[in-house]
């Protein structure tokens, strides 16, 4: 195996710098991204405006990145194939220890996928904490649906 590549998941951490003429457009901030591999400290998260989107969206909005990540850090997983108390107990621990300026579900249109906002409410209610928090649905095709203001 190369000497230059990571064996295994770095935990929590920012992406190193890229040299100017590497740098894409658009670039996540740090590493891991799925819900399930986020250990108890995550400190990319401090003070962070929070995208949480459902695994599909990044494959169905073509433009995810432009349209939907810009600054925010993002967190992404799904409802119906893992396991929904451990994401309302995952969340429910990044609400309780970690401030969080902003929220934002981003889920398809599917029924199962109304599962996430339904995790990060109960996770907020657990944390007693009231975040702005806001829902955005998109359809198979990649469209914008709906955009609800659950927390201001």
């Amino acid at each position: 195996m190369k000497k230059d590549t990571i064996e295994g998941c770095p935990t929590c951490s920012s992406i190193g710098e890229l040299k100017k003429e590497e740098k894409p457009e658009r670039l996540l901030s740090h590493w891991p991204i799925q819900i399930k591999l986020m250990g108890t400290v995550i400190p990319f998260l401090n003070n962070a405006d929070l995208l949480v989107a459902a695994d599909c969206t990044a494959f169905a909005v073509a433009d995810f990145h432009n349209r939907f990540l810009g600054d925010r850090k993002l967190l992404i997983g799904c409802p119906k194939l893992d396991n929904a108390q451990f994401y309302v107990d995952k969340f429910t621990e990044i609400f309780t220890n970690i401030p969080i300026k902003s929220l934002v579900c981003l889920r398809m249109e599917v029924p199962c996928c109304g599962g996430m906002t339904m995790i990060l409410r109960e996770a907020l209610k657990r944390a007693g904490k009231e975040i702005p928090f806001k829902e955005i649905i998109v359809g198979v095709r990649g469209d914008l649906l709906k955009e609800t203001v659950i927390n201001e």
